[in-house]
């Protein structure tokens, strides 16, 4: 009888301490109050007002990014299951949130992508090593509602710098030569183009990421941001 006595408690005390650690791993806004990270923040929302951006109610960005504008990286505290807002200036109201990890010690670029329902925070984690020199460093993020699913980003030359690049989804970094960069961007595997866009020239030894954003046919467009 004490053996299963035993046995019961033991089987209770750890059906107890994995309960804790599930609640504490599903806790929102686990804030690593030691750690930090580094954020960049873009709007990339072509219908929405000023922007401020907040990570576990803290304010990151007070205000003021508008569509298409970044901010330098700005140090937070590092963390799991982290709530990012970003908010319409003036009314405060919530114009998009999710909730993800942000590591100690690593760069983030968080933009704001789509519009009305479809208005969504994405997160990436930015290789900020230096390109190879005498070459400039991208990557291509594809953020619009209007543009297929699926994408093919091409130079002038019709060659693919991104295949079949999913809505949602950036690419790793690679190195490019600097200067003009001349984008047609397609319906992966097809031969229309969706448009021709020209790139500020890119400089050696920057990195940048190139997305591409808007929600109807008319407000398809291709930017940039520069990490350094």
């Amino acid at each position: 009888m004490k053996t299963k006595s035993l046995l019961k408690n033991i089987l209770k005390g750890t059906a107890v301490f994995t309960f804790a650690v599930l609640i504490s791993s599903c806790k929102k806004n686990d804030v690593d109050e030691s750690g930090s990270a580094n954020l960049k923040i873009v709007n990339a929302s072509s219908s929405s007002a000023p922007q401020s951006f907040f990570l576990a109610n803290q304010s990151v960005v007070a205000g003021g990014l508008d569509f298409s504008e970044s901010s330098a990286y700005i140090t937070t505290n590092s963390g799991n299951n982290l709530v990012a807002e970003f908010r319409t200036d003036g009314s405060g109201a919530v114009f998009a949130k999710d909730n993800f990890e942000v590591k100690n010690g690593r760069n983030y670029t968080i933009f704001l992508a789509g519009d009305g329902q479809a208005a969504r925070v994405k997160h990436y984690e930015d290789d900020l090593t230096a390109p190879t020199a005498g070459q400039a460093k991208v990557r291509f993020v594809h953020l619009s509602d209007a543009a297929p699913a699926n994408i093919d980003i091409r130079n002038a030359s019709g060659a693919n710098l991104a295949a079949n690049l999913e809505r949602n989804v950036a690419t790793a970094f690679t190195t490019i030569a600097p200067g003009i960069l001349s984008l047609q961007v397609y319906a992966a595997g097809q031969s229309t183009s969706l448009g021709t866009f020209d790139l500020t020239a890119f400089a050696d030894g920057k990195i940048y990421t190139v997305y591409i954003t808007g929600s109807t046919a008319e407000t398809i467009t291709v930017r940039s941001i520069t990490h350094n």
